[in-house]
């Protein structure tokens, strides 16, 4: 059945296609983008001419042309008042394979008495306009396009943003830039702001956008007025794929082996018959007619009553085992473009994915002071997505609707056993746990040339809905005594709590944007600049509801200790129900419910100076006032929040060109970073895996950075670069999360503003071609490429008596990215060999450790990880292509500790009860993921 729903959702798109586009032109096609040499900005209506023809174009709103010839050698001819007419040569079109040739022009040097032609080649050109495109960024910024993600291993976003420079991940999502943790980093998706995706932190979960419908990722590490004002590391804006250039159809088809996982023993809990397309059947929601907790704790069912609501849970807790899957990897996308009588331009992409993997976290080592545990985690995972995307431009107007839906199931099953030195128990811990996000985005967007010059107006309205829904999480933990290995294990469920309970879980979050700029060059100094102004309102809410709830076992009535002596499957099972052992209980508080809305006005204003051919400011101030409601619970809220922070924000970034291939940029920029909904709101979360409370924290405030960058960056070659950046940062009341012994848990963990701390580093990039050391060799078309950041941070802890410095939570010292690639002429061949490490990196901020003896917990840091993934790419013919990929080769252990003696690292191999007080490190977990290997195939059909 599935395998044939996959396969009528492949035909769908075989017919939609073919209907879309039936027969199969001969003719080729030239497009580009037109634009201004010194600024980078686009130029509208600039006349391409194909010399010697009638045929030709004008650009539009973006500087985009688009020319259909017949295939053939063509020189194209650029015109435009006020600058020199330029001439491109040598433009080979193929059938069926449009070219690109963006085009760069200058103004005169001197008014001349006639008009002057500068001629060039196409690929004179083209490396031209890389070049410019390189150089007249505004501000301190790194990405990587569609071209460097399809020579890598990745296949999500967040995989794919550890490439970047300056870049790390965590827990293979979310984002690290310069050494800050997600909370300082603003995400965005086709210019649009995300919210965040997780229920605990404000961060948003990268590996919810497939990297295959990614166009591009940059990373604005320094501030212009223009951009959200709510980071310090680096605002990240994806762009999905949009126009196609040509009609076109591929279908994708991979397979996966994990070397921990794959064929090797899998278990699970409950499935449905749709878990495998990534949607729960409902049978393991919260019943609709299900009792409130006021009349559960208030007694008010009779005991047929509270039978037939127990028997109404889903009591399967069967745990199945077979042999773990193939992952299994398809996707189908189409695009078409249309091109009318009067040069307007229609495009469509549409893409589907499908992803399922069955990965293990296997023998996980847990050593928490007096728990000596090991688990074994079971992850089955499906992810859907799809997008759909139109664009229509004609003339002067351009617009673009984009839609993008992600959906991800991870249907988690933990195995834990072990002692529990503190009560001498052996322990069996059991932990179900499916978790569904999703993320629908919806933007329309439109730039519109205003009067006849380069006045440009962009306006931009999104609609982004987040779900996360844990439908029965259900956790029991059953124990013996150490010393009788033979007695019985025996249930603990005469009790509930936060640690042994089923829990319903909903978060809801709606985010609606409007945001328009406009601008407008002028002259200054007799050199062109612009004057750029902008308005943004955006509105969030938030509703997220819990439910604690679980069935007590009355061991005191006859058979009682039986039943807590059987096996997990049978523990709830009906005839224990029907014989009255259970009685419902609910231990949902006030606290466990939260509605809340933001609303954000802002508005900037921005000025573009150019002084001379190579003096550039970029500065202006951006004024945000930001409005946070807060109550929980919903009804009759116990707490109300309303806070508003009102932050000017000015900043400046100066670019100084040394020569034609190089620049020096300096910027100074303040930004804040505001505490995340969840992090404010009074709710205690309870995390089986770390067996800690997640706590929030109604005092929060937000937090101010002061920035500052200096950057030489130098490009050798078109597609080659040479950088070395350093950067300063202050920040006044960074928010962190602290680790305590104290709680109702074994540990809580609490968000905290902390006085004041700093943040300094350096960064250094080279993209090189190595044919410099052998011309006539491989070496040719072989490149080599690295970032490497060295970071130090410092935070002033006013928490901790004699405190001693430390690292900002989730700092990493130093990171390193490599890769050395190959590729043959039009790439029929490929190989990418890529490294990445990242240093020791601060996990949880702890009390001071327990080196003296008074049993406080030390700092939780990440030990380095070495990471080398391989690719292999065989273009098999025009239509078809087989890509190979080995991810995580050495199979490297993951390992967080306690550093409990407080000298930054790892130095206790064998595990002591007591270690918390002893002042020895003890590891909070260590695993090893295994090497994972896919093959991928894909057929194209295209022009």
């Amino acid at each position: 059945m599935k395998q044939s729903i996959v396969s009528t959702l492949l035909c769908v798109c075989l017919f939609l296609c073919t209907a879309l586009h039936a027969s199969v032109a001969d003719n080729g096609k030239i497009t580009g983008k037109v634009t201004d040499k010194k600024s980078g900005e686009a130029l509208i209506g600039v006349t391409v001419i194909v010399q010697g023809t009638s045929n030709g174009a004008v650009t539009d709103v973006e500087g985009h042309y688009t020319l259909n010839v017949a295939p053939g050698t063509y020189t194209l001819e650029f015109k435009y008042m006020g600058y020199q007419t330029k001439a491109i040569s040598e433009v080979v079109v193929k059938a069926g394979t449009p070219v690109s040739l963006p085009v760069i022009m200058d103004e005169p040097q001197s008014k001349e008495l006639q008009e002057v032609v500068i001629r060039g080649s196409f690929k004179q050109e083209t490396i031209n306009a890389l070049y410019t495109t390189q150089k007249n960024s505004a501000s301190v910024s790194d990405g990587i396009s569609a071209d460097v993600i399809k020579k890598s291993p990745d296949r999500s976003t967040g995989e794919v943003l550890k490439r970047v420079s300056g870049t790390t991940i965590q827990d293979n999502k979310f984002v690290i830039v310069r050494g800050l943790s997600d909370r300082y980093n603003a995400a965005m998706i086709d210019n649009a702001s995300l919210p965040s995706t997780e229920p605990n932190r404000k961060a948003f979960s990268f590996d919810i956008i497939p990297a295959n419908m990614i166009d591009n990722i940059v990373i604005t590490k320094s501030a212009t007025p223009d951009l959200p004002g709510d980071f310090a590391g680096g605002v990240i804006n994806i762009q999905t794929k949009e126009i196609p250039e040509q009609h076109f159809f591929d279908i994708s088809v991979g397979t996966g082996f994990n070397t921990v996982a794959t064929f090797q023993p899998f278990k699970t809990g409950y499935k449905s018959s749709t878990d495998f397309l990534g949607f729960d059947n409902g049978k393991r929601q919260l019943p609709s007619s299900f009792p409130t907790t006021n009349q559960i704790i208030n007694n008010q069912l009779t005991p047929a009553q509270q039978q037939n609501v127990e028997k109404s849970l889903n009591n399967d807790y069967n745990i199945k085992e077979r042999n773990g899957l193939p992952a299994v990897n398809l996707q189908a996308t189409m695009g078409d473009h249309w091109t009318t009588k009067k040069d307007a331009s229609l495009g469509m992409i549409a893409a589907i994915t499908y992803s399922h993997n069955e990965t293990v976290m296997k023998d996980v080592t847990r050593h928490y002071d007096n728990y000596d545990y090991t688990d074994n985690v079971y992850k089955y995972s499906s992810n859907l997505g799809a997008v759909l995307n139109f664009g229509y431009s004609a003339g002067k107007n351009k617009i673009v609707w984009k839609n993008l839906y992600n959906r991800i199931f991870d249907d988690n099953f933990l195995f834990r056993e072990g002692d529990n030195l503190s009560s001498s128990k052996y322990v069996n811990y059991y932990a179900f746990d499916l978790i569904q996000k999703s993320l629908f985005k919806t933007a329309v967007e439109g730039d519109h040339q205003i009067g006849e010059g380069q006045s440009k107006i962009n306006w931009l309205l999104s609609y982004n809905k987040v779900t996360n829904n844990q439908p029965d999480q259900r956790k029991v933990s059953y124990g013996r005594a150490i010393d009788n290995p033979t007695a019985a294990m025996v249930a603990d469920v005469s009790t509930i709590g936060k640690a042994n309970n089923r829990l319903f879980s909903d978060l809801n979050e709606n985010i609606y944007i409007a945001d328009v700029n406009y601008t407008h060059p002028f002259r200054f100094m007799n050199n062109k600049s612009s004057l750029k102004i902008g308005a943004l309102g955006q509105y969030r809410s938030r509703e997220f509801h819990a439910r604690y709830i679980g069935m007590k076992l009355d061991e005191l009535k006859e058979g009682g200790s039986e039943i807590a002596q059987r096996p997990i499957a049978t523990l709830y099972g009906n005839d224990a129900i029907n014989d009255g052992y259970y009685l419902l209980d609910d231990i949902t508080a006030d606290a466990d419910q939260y509605k809340a809305n933001t609303l954000t006005g802002a508005g900037y204003a921005q000025v573009d100076n150019r002084f001379s051919d190579r003096i550039r400011l970029v500065w202006g101030v951006r004024m945000e006032s930001f409005n946070l409601q807060l109550k929980s619970p919903v009804n009759n809220p116990a707490i109300k929040l309303d806070n508003t922070w009102i932050d000017f924000l000015p900043s400046a970034n100066f670019t100084y060109s040394l020569n034609e291939s190089s620049n020096l940029r300096a910027s100074y920029y303040r930004t804040v970073a505001r505490p995340e909904l969840r992090e404010i709101a009074p709710l205690s979360y309870y995390d089986y895996e770390m067996s800690s409370l997640i706590n929030g924290n109604t005092k929060l405030v937000r937090s101010q950075i002061d920035n500052a960058d200096i950057r030489y960056e130098l490009f050798p070659k078109a597609g080659e670069i040479f950088s070395a950046s350093v950067f300063y940062k202050h920040f006044t009341n960074p928010i962190e999360n602290k680790v305590t012994s104290a709680g109702l848990s074994q540990y809580d963990i609490t968000p905290y503003n902390f006085p004041s701390a700093y943040n300094v580093g350096a960064e250094i990039e080279i993209r090189k071609k190595l044919g410099f050391l052998a011309e006539n060799s491989f070496l040719k078309s072989t490149t080599f490429y690295a970032n490497l950041a060295y970071i130090k941070s410092v935070v002033q802890d006013n928490t901790i008596v004699n405190a001693k410095d430390r690292p900002l939570s989730g700092q990493s010292n130093y990171v390193i990215n490599t890769s050395l690639s190959y590729a043959l002429p039009n790439d029929k061949v490929s190989f990418n060999l890529l490294y990445n490490r990242i240093g020791q990196r601060l996990y949880l901020v702890g009390e001071g450790g327990g080196a003296d003896g008074s049993g406080k917990l030390g700092n939780i840091y990440e030990s380095p990880r070495d990471l080398l993934d391989f690719q292999a790419s065989l273009n098999m013919s025009r239509h078809s292509s087989l890509r190979l990929n080995v991810k995580d080769i050495l199979n490297a252990k993951y390992q967080f500790y306690y550093d409990q003696n407080g000298n930054n690292k790892w130095d206790n191999t064998t595990f002591k009860k007591g270690s918390i007080s002893t002042g020895e490190d003890y590891l909070l977990q260590q695993f090893r993921p295994g090497s994972t290997f896919t093959l991928t195939y894909t057929y194209r059909l295209s022009k």
